[in-house]
């Protein structure tokens, strides 16, 4: 990956951490509405602080693209941007939990801002590769239907750990 693709990649990770925690705080400034409610954080939950890495991620996709252009590996690269975020910080914020039994303010700050670190590199390293149709669809369809799910189970979550707040989160509760 070139030295410009790697700032490229830090600068829109300061983007989406910044727009992120913003969001945290935009659903209650809202008056607590219902459509704000999709985007923003709505608890405390680690699924409510999910959107706040995926949300900006995909707004500013756009945008990129207007810059970059027209590079070959957008899709998958978009799906690794939006998406591998949300997963480390489930791996790391509850395996940190998990060993110390508690969390810190300053630690979660850091598994977020890592988290995204990590999906816009590895995203932007995506963008000169070139992906088979069908990794180019399945990035799409995974694009899609993480959309939906962000913006539907806010309002109807199921009973599983990472939609639960505080001890209760813990898987096995």
């Amino acid at each position: 990956m070139t030295r410009r693709m790697i700032r490229r990649a830090i600068v829109s990770a300061a983007a989406v951490t910044a727009l992120g925690s913003l969001l945290h705080f935009v659903w209650a400034w809202s008056g607590r509405s219902a459509a704000v409610a999709v985007v923003a954080a709505t608890s405390e939950s680690t699924w409510e602080h999910l959107k706040l890495a995926f949300w900006p991620a995909l707004a500013i996709t756009p945008i990129q693209r207007a810059l970059y252009g027209p590079l070959p590996g957008w899709p998958p690269a978009v799906a690794i941007r939006c998406l591998l975020p949300s997963c480390l910080i489930v791996a790391l914020a509850h395996g940190y939990r998990a060993l110390t039994g508690g969390h810190a303010l300053p630690v979660d700050l850091g598994i977020f801002a890592s988290a995204v670190l990590a999906g816009e590199l590895l995203g932007h390293a995506a963008l000169t590769h070139r992906f088979g149709r069908k990794s180019r669809i399945g990035a799409y369809g995974l694009l899609v239907l993480t959309t939906l799910v962000f913006s539907t189970l806010t309002f109807a979550p199921p009973d599983f750990f990472l939609f639960r707040e505080g001890a209760a989160a813990r898987p096995g509760r």
